[in-house]
């Protein structure tokens, strides 16, 4: 018999019907939007007591889903077997229309396993914070700067708590303010292994990698989430706890460093393919602010490379939020409208970008490259 459960670590998935056959099965499924209007995410476990040549996995309802309005092939979930490693599925997407104009997408899982997890992207959560931990033997501090609105415990990692009035340059980085968004996280972890790896200390570096840790611990995908998105809450009045605990270490990062700018850490659309971007505002006044931050996205992007960037570095993206009482803002707008200093936002694709399937391999190669521009960013004394 064929079983199918939620009941995993970051587990998302509704709607859920099996067929079985000699030698093979399907398994439809929805992504849940839980406690928000988008849905995206999706994780879960397949197991079965007989060997199966292969189990079809059924999208079901993808247009209500977070796409992007982009290709949809673009889209290529991960599946862990038995003990084995997180890995791509293989590249069998299909297309299923129906006659009202709805339509499922699919992909095979050939030779499953006993146990097989299925998600979107790969996981990332506590447990991957204590491998970088341990990896990186004990280069970075954790410390917990407060708790969520469900008592989760946030944690910020640092290579240095530097002082007051210290003349260190210092970035600070949020990742998974959409608790979905997992290559965030991935980019972020393989900046701090370089970083690690390379023993500096010469910028004061300052990070929550899971922000928005309730939504991932209960598998949520966290883009509007009810009743306030994480990145919709920031500013002089924080609308979410969460923000009040981040805005006030930040407080404390400012106090200890010369900011060079905050960086927050994203995945766009689940179908979006052409490669990592800025969000920006193109249009507006030219503030200090904003020529700074145009000199770091051209530094970041360069660096990045051509084989992972969009071909214009920035997409432009309108402004959130209420501006003249400066609440309600994402979180780029609070670094540069209310601390006036720069802030960059990067999307990182989920699984298909430019034509190259991203491994972590990839994602870890990206937050690298990400390092080595900010440290030839301070070389150059760009501040």
């Amino acid at each position: 018999m064929l079983r199918v459960s939620t009941d995993v670590q970051y587990g998302n998935a509704c709607d859920i019907s099996v067929n079985e056959f000699k030698n093979s099965a399907e398994v439809y499924f929805s992504a849940s939007p839980s406690e928000g209007s988008q849905c995206l995410w999706f994780s879960f476990r397949i197991t079965t007591d007989k060997k199966l040549k292969f189990i079809k996995l059924v999208l079901k309802h993808p247009y209500n889903m977070l796409m992007g309005s982009c290709n949809l092939s673009n889209i290529l979930p991960v599946v862990k077997k038995d003990d084995g490693q997180w890995q791509r599925i293989e590249k069998t997407y299909q297309f299923h229309t129906f006659s009202d104009g709805r339509y499922e997408i699919s992909w095979i899982l050939n030779k499953p396993g006993r146990i097989n997890d299925i998600a979107l992207c790969y996981p990332y959560g506590t447990p991957e914070i204590e491998e970088l931990l341990k990896d990186c033997r004990g280069f970075w501090k954790k410390d917990t700067i407060g708790v969520s609105t469900e008592n989760r415990s946030i944690i910020r990692l640092s290579n240095d708590y530097s002082s007051p009035g210290s003349k260190k340059p210092g970035i600070y980085i949020v990742a998974r303010q959409h608790s979905g968004e997992t290559p965030g996280s991935w980019v972020l972890d393989g900046l701090m292994r370089y970083l690690a790896d390379i023993k500096t200390r010469s910028i004061v570096v300052w990070a929550i990698p899971l922000s928005n840790i309730d939504g991932i611990e209960k598998g949520i995908y966290g883009k509007d989430f009810l009743p306030f998105d994480l990145n919709r809450s920031w500013g002089l009045k924080a609308y979410r706890h969460e923000n009040l605990v981040i805005q006030r270490d930040i407080a404390r990062w400012i106090e200890r460093c010369i900011p060079l700018f905050g960086l927050d850490l994203h995945a766009p659309g689940g179908a979006e393919g052409d490669g990592i971007y800025f969000p920006f505002r193109k249009k507006g006044k030219i503030t200090l602010v904003k020529k700074k931050e145009n000199v770091w996205i051209e530094l970041i992007g360069k660096t990045i490379g051509p084989e992972y960037m969009f071909s214009g570095f920035k997409k432009d993206y309108p402004l959130e939020g209420d501006l003249k009482n400066l609440t309600g803002l994402m979180l780029t707008s609070y670094f540069g409208y209310v601390l006036k200093i720069p802030g960059l936002c990067l999307e990182i694709p989920y699984g298909i970008s430019k034509n190259r399937i991203l491994t972590l391999d990839n994602y870890r190669e990206i937050g690298k490259r990400i390092a080595i521009a900010i440290l030839k960013g301070v070389k150059c004394k760009i501040q």
